[in-house]
């Protein structure tokens, strides 16, 4: 008989699980961030220079530390660019008192 390939492979379901699966971070929203807009989130005060910063991240599992950078800032929030192991680049807002900036070269607490 020949083979049924109507509904994909395993390798398809690997993908599908992979896409479904991938954590998010919580982010604050704009009125927490203190911003004026939803628009408005990507442009409240912008680093010059990304700052590195160790911070805890919320996931929907667990909070996580991370080694990040902060790309903006509020009186009360900070924006983070960082890396999953995977290598995929999230972005998300935490209150400040997450945050710890950090020395060039020091290591992960």
């Amino acid at each position: 008989m020949g083979q049924n390939k109507r509904y994909g492979s395993d390798v398809t379901d690997l993908a599908i699980l992979d896409v479904t699966l991938r954590p998010e971070p919580i982010s604050l929203t704009y009125q927490e961030v203190g911003a004026p807009s939803a628009a408005e989130l990507f442009r409240v005060n912008p680093a010059p220079e990304p700052v590195e910063v160790d911070a805890w991240v919320r996931f929907p599992e667990t909070a996580v530390e991370v080694r990040a950078r902060a790309i903006a800032w509020t009186a009360r929030a900070v924006l983070l660019e960082f890396e999953l192991r995977d290598g995929r680049r999230r972005r998300t807002w935490v209150w400040a008192g997450a945050v710890r900036r950090v020395q060039p070269g020091e290591p992960r607490s």
